[in-house]
């Protein structure tokens, strides 16, 4: 169901054979209403893309875990073990190409902009996925994320630049409106502070030219998934994924423009300084700074952050030592807090602590095995999703077990931190995904790994639950209709 903007975790099922499970369990034991999500286009996808052989479509749906599929399983885990959950599409994307967007995440400088045929092109596929996620029921939550529409390079622009393009690229009716309700000051009021925010013409000039091509298409994609999506459905924007952090003047123009247009959102994904699998290692009191200046003005619309690239370096790491706290502290609790990898991530590591020779530690090399060959062969051919970071990142690597031959098939390595995704996506001659479905049999079979995991998937969501402020939150927050 909808949860509305209850504070929540938000974790992806990439597998969920592997995962809902424990997470569920977890969600019970804890009194917890979360949500369950996936991003589309990347981790999933239509399944006639997840069955295709065609070789363009290798990294689409990565997971190998179809839209369909995933809602339904979303829903079946949630009546067997009684736990109420949020079913959540994320970054319904325009994008270039998955391709693209891995390489994006992966943390590669991306600044070629979309030619109308590409932004077509996703506007068309997203109308595809909401037309399987009609045909399996709904969904309760949607992040749109168009952040490819955005334009960055204004930030590089002198203010005479900014301000001509401006007067000759934005309609003279849009500008006066845009001027009309931001050329004045704004007072936002917290616990702890006060906010005196106020916008000159240049200000405006430049969020215009930067967000407004991005915001017009947040509308055509609501468009299409209220066409699909009858239920009533919670909404998120990501911004997480542009290049910079997202300033309190970003945050305020972009959450005005969809307020003016009648587009009220639940949450907001700044990007606050978070890498995608890297822990924050910047002074905890600057994170807290610039979330708190956020949340005091978002709040105040009655709009909340979520959290993006929550995950740290390993499952163990926490993002970095007291940045849970600092996030729950900075937002008083009302955040909505997202990891997906990190539960594949901590049942590999688990499976590599496992006794060489046995069937669970084979499995492990095998996976690693097959990611590196297939890393190998995209450096050497320069396939779709290589960079110069990927190249480096695989040298560095090879320097590093070189140097200590221990090292090799280590979980913690950069190169496999940030690139085990790919195992769930390699399939054989037929599409069959060989070490997926190995890892779901070994968990079905294999009651003592599936025990272990499930105690310290418990053990990490009891302890992420209580630095945010989770746990118990059904009881927490009572809801009222007036």
């Amino acid at each position: 169901m909808y949860l509305g903007k209850m504070p929540r975790p938000a974790f992806g099922i990439r597998i969920p054979e592997i995962v809902a499970p424990a997470i569920l369990k977890s969600f019970k034991e804890l009194n917890i209403a979360g949500t369950l999500m996936l991003s589309f286009n990347r981790e999933t996808a239509p399944q006639k893309f997840i069955y295709s052989l065609d070789p363009k479509h290798f990294y689409l749906g990565h997971t190998g875990t179809s839209i369909s599929e995933y809602i339904t399983k979303a829903n079946e885990f949630s009546k067997e073990f009684a736990v109420l959950i949020e079913i959540e599409a994320d970054h319904v994307s325009i994008m270039g190409s998955v391709e693209r967007a891995l390489k994006r995440i992966a943390g590669v400088a991306i600044e070629e902009s979309l030619g109308s045929n590409e932004i077509n092109e996703s506007l068309s596929y997203i109308e595809e996925e909401f037309r399987e996620v009609s045909r399996v029921g709904s969904v309760d939550f949607v992040t749109i994320d168009t952040c490819e529409l955005v334009d960055p390079k204004i930030e590089k622009l002198s203010d005479r630049e900014i301000l001509y393009r401006y007067e000759n690229e934005i309609e003279p009716e849009y500008r006066k409106i845009l001027e009309s309700r931001f050329l004045r000051s704004f007072n936002f009021v917290s616990d702890d502070r006060l906010l005196y925010i106020k916008f000159t013409k240049l200000d405006v000039a430049k969020l215009a030219l930067k967000y407004s091509k991005s915001i017009e298409y947040i509308e055509k994609i609501l468009n299409i998934v209220r066409r699909y999506n009858e239920k009533e459905f919670g909404l998120e924007i990501a911004l997480d994924e542009l290049p910079l952090k997202t300033g309190i003047k970003d945050a305020l123009f972009y959450t005005m423009e969809l307020m003016h247009r009648g587009l009220n959102i639940d949450f907001l994904a700044p990007n606050i300084g978070f890498r995608k699998r890297e822990d924050y290692t910047e002074d905890t009191t600057t994170l807290y700074e610039h979330v708190k200046n956020l949340h005091t003005a978002l709040s105040s619309l009655g709009v909340y952050i979520s959290i993006h690239s929550g995950s740290g370096a390993h499952p163990y790491s926490d993002k970095g030592k007291g940045v849970w706290e600092t996030i729950r502290r900075a937002t008083d609790g009302f955040v909505k807090y997202k990891m997906s990898g990190v539960l594949i991530q901590l049942l590999l590591e688990i499976l590599y602590q496992s006794e060489s020779e046995t069937k669970p530690r084979r499995i492990y090399d095998e996976i690693y095995d097959a990611v590196l060959e297939h890393i190998y062969f995209v450096v050497k051919s320069r396939g779709s999703i290589y960079s110069h970071e990927l190249e480096k990142l695989l040298n560095a690597y090879e320097e590093s077990v070189a140097r200590d031959p221990s090292y090799r098939r280590n979980p913690r390595a950069d190169i496999f931190r940030h690139y085990f995704y790919l195992f769930q996506a390699i399939r054989d001659a037929t599409g069959f995904r060989k070490l997926r479905e190995e890892l779901i049999d070994l968990l079905n079979t294999n009651i003592d790994i599936r025990k272990r995991y499930e105690a310290e998937v418990q053990s990490f969501i009891e302890r992420f639950s209580k630095a945010l402020g989770f746990i118990n939150n059904i009881n927490r927050y009572k809801v009222a209709v007036l």
